[in-house]
C-alpha cells in the first residue's frame, strides 16, 4: 500500500492506495478516529455487488455499524436523497462523533460528504471509493454537493474527509463505460498540471469503451495503482495551495463548464461526469488553439487522444440564449462572464477570467460543426 498524505492548514489525512487494503486500511482508520459509531453511505448497486462489505471489515472493531442504501445514479443526486440520509441518521441516532463511510463513487460520496457538513453542523466522514473516478477526483479535496435542476454541483459545501481508503480491487465490477468515464479525469491532472503524467497515461492500457479492468489487471495492476498515485499527488498539491477555490484550484475545472451544461441539458444521468467532462476538455482545448494560446502540436496530441476515446454526446435544441443562460448557472459565472479554464500548453492549465458568453456560443457552434462525431445538437 502507499500513502499520499494532503496537508492543510491545522490538520491534514491520509489517502491509502493499493490492492486488498480495505481490510487493513480501513480498521485502522476508523479506529484513528476515535468514533464508536459508523454509518455507512452506500447505494443499490454497490449494496448488491458487495453486501455488507464494510461492516465484515470492522469485524474486528468494537463500535456499531449501521447502512444506509440509497438509489444509485446521477438523477438521485439532489436534496430529496440528501434527506433521505438525514432521516436514517436521525433514525440510528447518531451524533457529532459518529463517523460517515462513503461506500460508492462520486455520487455517494459527494452526498455523504455534504450530509457530514451539515448534519449537526458537521460530523466526520471517511471515504471508499469505488470507482475511478472517485479514486482520482471526487475523493480527494473535499467537495461536496447535490445538484439543482437548474445547475450541476450548485448546492454544497467544502468538507475534508478524515482518511481515503482506495481499494483499487473494487474496479474489479466497475463497467467499462464507467472506467473510460474516470480515464478522462485521470487524464484532466495531465492536460492541466502535469505532461509527464499524460505522457505515461499515453504509454499506458489502450483504455476505450470495451476496456476491462478486471481482465487486464494481472499485468497492469502496478501501472494503475502508480498513475493514480500520482494523479491524487498532482490534485492534493494544488488542494494544498488552495482549499476552497479561491484560484489556483479552479484550474482543475478543466472540461467542467461545457461539461456541466452537458450533464444538466441533457438530463442528470444521461451521460456519466467523465463524458461530459471528456467532450468539455476537447472544447476547452479548441478554444484554447482557437484562441491562440494551444500550440498546434499539444492541440493535436490533445485532440487525437480525445476524439479516438470520446462516444457521441447528443443534446436537445440549443440556442444563444439557451446557451447563455445554462453557462451562467455555472460556479465559476459573474456577471455576464466565465471564468474558463484554457490551456498555455500541455501540462499548463490556467484561468482565463470574465470570459464573454456571447462569444462562447458561435465558438461551439463551430466545434459542434466540426467534431460531429464528439458532440451534436438535434
Amino acid at each position: 500500500m502507499q500513502t499520499l498524505t494532503i496537508q492543510l492548514p491545522g490538520r491534514s489525512y491520509n489517502i491509502g492506495i493499493g490492492t486488498e487494503i480495505v481490510d487493513s486500511d480501513l480498521p485502522q482508520a476508523v479506529a484513528a478516529s476515535g468514533t464508536t459509531h459508523a454509518v455507512v453511505v452506500t447505494n443499490t448497486t454497490i449494496h448488491n455487488l458487495y453486501p455488507n462489505r464494510i461492516s465484515q471489515s470492522l469485524s474486528g472493531w468494537q463500535g456499531r455499524v449501521d447502512t444506509c442504501v440509497l438509489p444509485d445514479g446521477e438523477g438521485y443526486k439532489n436534496l430529496e436523497t440528501l434527506n433521505r440520509i438525514y432521516d436514517f441518521l436521525m433514525d440510528v441516532q447518531a451524533n457529532r462523533k459518529t463517523l460517515l463511510i462513503a461506500f460508492g463513487g462520486g455520487v455517494i460520496g459527494d452526498m455523504a460528504g455534504f450530509a457530514s457538513a451539515t448534519f449537526m453542523r458537521g460530523i466526520p466522514f471517511l471515504q471508499v471509493p469505488t470507482t475511478l473516478l472517485a479514486d482520482v477526483d471526487s475523493s480527494v479535496g473535499g467537495k461536496t454537493a447535490v445538484n439543482h435542476p437548474h445547475g450541476k454541483n450548485t448546492i454544497g459545501a467544502f468538507k475534508q474527509p478524515v482518511h481515503v481508503c482506495m481499494d483499487l480491487a473494487f474496479l474489479r465490477t466497475l463497467p467499462p463505460r464507467e472506467f473510460l468515464a474516470g480515464y478522462f479525469e485521470l487524464a484532466k491532472h495531465g492536460f492541466v498540471h502535469d505532461a509527464k503524467l499524460f505522457e505515461t497515461i499515453q504509454a499506458g492500457p489502450l483504455v476505450n469503451a470495451e476496456y476491462d479492468y478486471r481482465a487486464n489487471e494481472a499485468e497492469s495492476r502496478e501501472f494503475w495503482e502508480a498513475t493514480i498515485l500520482r494523479s491524487c499527488g498532482v490534485k492534493g498539491k494544488v488542494v494544498e495551495q488552495d482549499e476552497t477555490e479561491a484560484g489556483l484550484r479552479a484550474t482543475l475545472n478543466f472540461g467542467h463548464t461545457l461539461g456541466h451544461l452537458i450533464e444538466t441539458h441533457a438530463g442528470y444521468g444521461t451521460y456519466l461526469h467523465g463524458e461530459a467532462v471528456g467532450t468539455g476538455m476537447l472544447f476547452a482545448a479548441y478554444l484554447s488553439r482557437k484562441w491562440g494560446h494551444l500550440p498546434k502540436g499539444d492541440w493535436s496530441r490533445i485532440r487525437d487522444f480525445l476524439v479516438s476515446r470520446l462516444t457521441p454526446i447528443v443534446l436537445p435544441a440549443l440556442n444563444t440564449k439557451s446557451f447563455q443562460t445554462l453557462i451562467l448557472h455555472d460556479k465559476k459565472a459573474e456577471g455576464t462572464g466565465v471564468d474558463f479554464i484554457l490551456l498555455h500548453k500541455l501540462g499548463a492549465g490556467f484561468i482565463q477570467k470574465a470570459t464573454s458568453v456571447e462569444t462562447l456560443w458561435p465558438v461551439f457552434q463551430e466545434f459542434v460543426a466540426e467534431f460531429p462525431e464528439v458532440c451534436q445538437v438535434v
